[in-house]
């Protein structure tokens, strides 16, 4: 079961969604283009870009195919605020390829919402999706998911309800993981085992994983039962509790078949 909880519980854990998240260097000027028409609102000040449209700001960029930014201007200085992106809504920051329907990235929050159909952040070996949202929180360094997230790596998966990753700021300002949380119909598979539950919180910092609810760990025919599983990843110890009730852990365990 360690293996089963380290290798694909927290699969966002993997380095590359424990980076920076895609967030623009707000000190960069921002560049908006587009193939058909750029429309400047002095009134609702607003630029409007529509077909093709793209807002660069460093490294980071929102491409879709209408693109409103709402600024405010002082002093001669032109901030954006908010970029509100529609349609086929494709946001780079490497490592990190967004995508979704509509997307909503405010600066002073330091926050992206992203709604809509086919939600996802990809790497090269990470996938995070999510049917209803995917949203970063800036100013609480919050990541969600939410309805039917799935995270894959590889040939793991983790899916629920709802995903929370929880980060804090490092060194050289990176964002470094310290918690995962998934509610909801948790269900872990590798090519080996298949776990469900309720919940599940990893402890970065702990080395822990704590999996609650109704808890069957599958394993070809074989199969443990319980209503919490403990593992601790730094001593290697994995625990399978029955609580809340007269219920009893249960595992269920075939011999190898002889020749008949």
């Amino acid at each position: 079961m360690k293996r089963l909880v380290f290798l694909a519980l927290f699969l966002v854990t993997t380095p590359a969604f424990a980076q920076q998240m895609p967030m623009a260097d707000e000190n960069a000027p921002v560049e908006i283009s587009a193939k058909h028409s750029l429309e400047w609102n002095r009134k609702a000040k607003t630029y409007t870009a529509r077909e093709n449209a793209i807002a660069k700001q460093g490294n980071f960029q929102v491409a879709s195919d209408l693109l409103t930014a709402h600024y405010t201007d002082e002093k001669g200085a032109t901030d954006i605020s908010t970029l509100v992106a529609a349609g086929n809504v494709v946001i780079t920051s490497p490592p990190y390829t967004v995508h979704g329907d509509q997307a909503t990235y405010s600066v002073p929050d330091n926050s992206v919402l992203l709604t809509g159909r086919d939600l996802r952040i990809e790497t090269v070996t990470e996938r995070l999706t999510a049917r209803d949202k995917i949203e970063f929180y800036g100013r609480e360094n919050r990541l969600t998911a939410v309805g039917d997230a799935v995270a894959v790596r590889g040939t793991d998966t983790l899916r629920a309800n709802v995903m929370n990753a929880f980060f804090h700021q490092g060194p050289e300002g990176k964002l470094v993981l310290q918690k995962i949380t998934v509610d909801g119909n948790v269900s872990i598979k590798t090519l080996k085992e298949t776990v469900n539950g309720s919940k599940g919180v990893y402890d970065v910092v702990a080395g822990k994983a704590i999996l609650t609810g109704d808890i069957k760990i599958l394993q070809g025919e074989n199969w443990l039962q319980g209503t919490r599983a403990v593992v601790d990843l730094k001593t290697g110890i994995s625990q399978l509790f029955a609580e809340g009730g007269e219920g009893r852990v249960k595992g269920l365990f075939y011999p190898k078949k002889k020749p008949q």
